[in-house]
């Protein structure tokens, strides 16, 4: 008996050494990596009448964004926590998700006055074919909390009660036009707006600048 459990000890001992040895790494094997999480990242510029740069991390990546525009390249940064400087010296520390795709919308000086949209995750589809994904963003400071109706293909979509900085989800257009209405208290400051997007893609219809003046422009995000 004494015999049998020994042989039986051995071979349990020889199976858990064989079960731990397979799942270990060796760190010093160097076709292992480390994982580089990575977000990307787009500027929007809607600080009236001002030209912004970007400073990441110490390092200039964008000397000039005009008002109303979108920079034409994406900046590709590590994820986790970085820190963004604006023109004039308006800092922001912000922590970026890992595979995350953003569109920074910078409307003024102060971290209350940027908004960093989640577009996506990096590895999903950019938008169905065929399709456009569009969502609205409230990004007027003194707009105040707003109505906004979406008019596409003869159906309407209301969303009550969006606030500064605040939106819509992503809605799924194949018809075109899409149009805005845009409701403050009682007063209309858009009707039937045009958005102006006319095919598939993924955009931000924003609406910005202040009440008195108030724009509506949609940017391609993807």
């Amino acid at each position: 008996m004494k015999t049998k459990f020994t042989v039986f000890s051995v071979f349990l001992l020889f199976f858990i050494a064989i079960i731990i040895g397979g799942g270990c790494i060796n760190i010093d094997n160097p076709v292992v990596q480390p994982v580089d999480y990575r977000s990307i990242v787009k500027f929007v510029n809607l600080k009236p009448g001002d030209t912004i740069k970007v400073n990441v991390d110490g390092s200039d990546m964008i000397s000039s964004i005009p008002f109303g525009e979108i920079h034409k390249d994406s900046l590709n940064l590590p994820a986790g926590s970085r820190v963004f400087v604006f023109k004039a010296g308006d800092t922001i520390r912000k922590s970026l998700e890992a595979e995350k795709k953003y569109t920074v919308f910078y409307v003024g000086k102060g971290s209350d006055s940027v908004l960093f949209a989640v577009v996506r995750n990096t590895f999903d589809e950019p938008y169905p074919s065929g399709k456009a994904l569009i969502r609205f963003l409230h990004l007027s400071p003194n707009l105040g909390t707003s109505k906004v109706i979406v008019s596409w293909g003869g159906k309407d979509s209301t969303f009550s009660n969006v606030v500064f900085k605040g939106g819509t989800p992503y809605l799924a257009i194949a018809s075109f036009p899409v149009k805005y209405t845009v409701i403050s208290g009682s007063d209309t400051l858009l009707k039937a707006q045009d958005s102006g997007v006319s095919k598939a893609g993924r955009y931000s219809v924003v609406v910005y600048d202040l009440k008195e003046n108030l724009k509506i422009k949609f940017f391609q995000e993807d």
